[in-house]
Parts: C-alpha cells; structure tokens; sequence
C-alpha cells in the first residue's frame, strides 16, 4: 500500500479520535467544574434568599451530556412570610455540554413542602407525583424561559391530574401561565391564569441570581409592576409577595 493511500485511510481515523479525545476532555472539565460548585455550596446558599442541601450526588452522561442525580435534595426559598423548603427523595438534571444552555429536572419519590402561612403557622404537605419534569433556559442575560409540569399530583390534602407552571421573558414585557386539571377537594375542578407582567426588569437581578425573591418583590412594587390576566379568576387578586406561599394559593383557588 502506498503511503499517500495510508493517509487518507487513517487522517479520518486520527481526526475523530481527537474530537472524541477532545470532547471526553471537556466533559470532565465541565463535570469536575460542576461537581466542585455542587459540594461547595451544599448546605449553604446558591442565591440570595435560596439554600440548596443533599445527601449525595453523581455526575455521569460522558461525553456529551451532564446528568446529575441527587438523594434527598431540599431547597429553602426565603419569602415576605418565611421559608418555603421543598425536599425531593430523588432528583435529576440534565444538560448538553454543547448548543443553548438549556437544562431538563426530574423529581420522584417521596416529596414534602413546609411553609409558614399568612398568619405565622406552619404547614406540612407530603405528596407524591407520577411525573415531574422542569425546564430552564438561561440567556446571558439571565434566566429567559422555565416550566413546570406535575403529572399524577397525589397528596391527603388535595390530588390533581396536572399542574402546570410556565413563565417566559419576550421583548416587551414577561408571560406567565398557570392550569390546574382534576382538582380534588376544592370546589373548582380546573382553572387558567394568564398574565402580562409589566416592569419585568425589575426582576433583572432575581434572574442573574443576583437578588432573594421578597427584594425582587419589593422592587418590582416599587417600579409600578402589575400582572394583567387576560381574564378574572381566582388568582387575579393575589399579591406578588404570595406567589410562593402555598396557603395563599390554596385559599385563592379553592374558596
């Protein structure tokens, strides 16, 4: 065989073992990078006004994706009326090591949410779902896009079909959108919440993880932010400093 032939036979081989080489390298960069901030602030504070703790964690998706799975995650989010802590027995996010920054969550197992009421009481709610994923789309800018969807919500208090969450940033103001399917125990089987919220960069540093949601609040009150729904429904009165505090949700849709 001719040399020229055995180049062009092995350069393909050669160029795409160093891709791989130098995608695996990447990867562990990035992983090692991930896995270093995950256990520096496990325990303690990711933004201000949110706590993030868990009892242990893995990285894996070599080479192209990173997956993380936790056991017993919690976050304590810091509202006007006090802590609101959600804890998830098992918990996955997923993201490319390439394209938009993009990441996917999951959560299964047991869950519980604790909070402290209007009046100062305290409140426990376990429950279980059959499906919970998430999505968050992050810009230089900051947070641009994120969804929730609850498939199969099971608890003694209430049970759903489906909860939806779905919150985004356009050009001229945020878009928020809220459904609730196969209400148990509350009068209204179902509802809708659509809003405009105007003055949303007010909420510029809430999506840098910049500013704690009650100083995010305080500051969009304070620019003359509003939320226009496109219709009356039960959470069209609700104050923005409530949107975390599940007894407040709970009595605006349910009574």
């Amino acid at each position: 065989m001719k040399y020229s032939s055995r180049f062009f036979l092995w350069t393909p081989l050669g160029v795409f073992l160093a891709l791989l080489a130098a995608a695996g390298i990447h990867w562990w960069v990035l992983a090692s990078r991930l896995g270093a901030w995950l256990d520096a602030h496990n325990g303690g504070t990711v933004m201000p006004g949110v706590t993030m703790a868990f009892d242990s964690r893995s990285i894996t998706g070599f080479p192209f994706s990173l997956d993380t799975e936790f056991h017993a995650l919690s976050f304590t989010v810091m509202t006007p009326g006090g802590p609101t802590r959600w804890r998830s027995e098992h918990f996955a996010m997923h993201g490319l090591t390439y394209g938009r920054d993009e990441t996917i969550f999951e959560a299964a197992g047991h869950q519980r949410l604790t909070w402290i009421d209007q009046g100062g009481s305290s409140h426990a709610l376990d429950f279980a779902v059959g499906a919970l994923h998430a999505s968050a789309i992050v810009h230089r800018q900051g947070l641009d896009r994120f969804d929730l969807d609850l498939i199969g919500f099971g608890s003694k208090a209430f049970t759903a079909q489906r909860l939806q969450l779905h919150a985004r940033q356009d050009a001229k103001a945020a878009q928020l959108f809220i459904a609730a399917d196969g209400l148990s125990n509350c009068p209204r089987g179902r509802f809708r919440y659509a809003a405009t919220v105007s003055a949303e960069q007010a909420f510029a540093r809430l999506q840098r993880a910049e500013q704690s949601w009650p100083e995010a609040i305080a500051a969009w009150r304070a620019a003359g932010g509003t939320a226009q729904s496109d219709a009356d429904g039960p959470l069209s009165g609700l104050a923005g400093d409530q949107a975390l505090n599940p007894s407040a949700l709970a009595d605006a849709v349910c009574h």
